[in-house]
C-alpha cells in the first residue's frame, strides 16, 4: 500500500539474468501518501475499512483488471500458467494469495510476502484440491504483520493439499536480502530460474 510497481521491479531486477520476466503494475486504487513532510501519489489493490463486503468487491475488481493484463502479456508471449509465479508483498500479498488461488490454473506459483492468506474469501478453492504451489515469507518481529496469522495460513493451506513452504527471515516488513535471497532458492527449486 503506497508503493508501485516500480520499486518491486528494481528490487527483482537481478533475476532477469536468470531467465525471469517481470511485470509489475502499480494497485489500480491511487491514493494520497504522507510522509517525511512531503505528499505523493500512492497505490493500493484494494480498499479496506473494515467493510469486508467492500474489501471483497474491491479485490475481486483488481483481480479482473491483474487478470486482464496478465491474460494479454502471457498469451501474447506464449507462456503457460505452470511457468507463472505472481508475488505479491504486504498489501499486494492478500491479493497475490486470493488471485492464485482462484485461478490456479493461470497461476501455478504464489509467493505472499510480509502477508497472510485471506482465507476467509477462498473457502471453495481451498476445497478444491486445485491449489498453486505457495511461498509464504515473513518475519516473526515483522513490526506490521504479526506471524500467527501466517502460521494458520500455512496450517489451512497444508490442511487443504497445498504444496506450501513457510520461510522466515529477518528483513522487518520489506523485502530485503533474506527474502530476496529466500524467493530465489524457492524459484529455483521449482525449476523456474535459467
Amino acid at each position: 500500500m503506497g508503493q508501485d510497481g516500480s520499486g518491486l521491479a528494481r528490487l527483482l531486477q537481478h533475476l532477469t539474468e536468470r531467465g525471469v520476466a517481470l511485470l509489475t503494475p502499480d494497485g489500480p486504487y491511487r491514493h494520497e501518501v504522507r510522509e517525511r513532510g512531503t505528499i505523493r501519489e500512492g497505490h493500493s489493490w484494494y480498499i479496506y475499512t473494515g467493510d469486508q463486503q467492500r474489501f471483497l468487491d474491491s479485490m475481486q475488481k483488481s483481480e479482473k483488471d491483474l487478470l486482464g493484463l496478465v491474460e494479454k502479456v502471457l498469451d501474447s508471449n506464449g507462456i503457460d500458467g505452470s511457468r507463472t509465479i505472481l508475488l505479491g508483498f504486504s498489501q499486494g500479498g492478500y491479493m497475490a494469495g486470493f488471485i492464485a488461488c482462484r485461478h490456479p490454473e493461470r497461476f501455478a506459483n504464489c509467493i505472499i510476502a510480509s502477508a497472510r492468506l485471506k482465507h476467509e474469501f477462498l473457502e471453495d478453492e481451498l476445497s478444491s484440491g486445485k491449489l498453486p504451489a505457495l511461498l509464504l515469507l515473513h518475519d516473526e518481529n515483522d513490526p506490521l504483520t504479526q506471524p500467527d496469522p501466517v502460521r494458520e495460513s500455512l496450517r489451512i493451506l497444508s490442511q487443504s493439499g497445498a504444496d506450501v513452504t513457510l520461510d522466515w527471515h529477518s528483513d522487518g516488513h520489506q523485502l530485503g536480502e533474506g527474502s530476496i535471497a529466500s524467493i530465489e532458492r524457492w524459484l529455483e527449486s521449482r525449476g523456474l530460474l535459467g
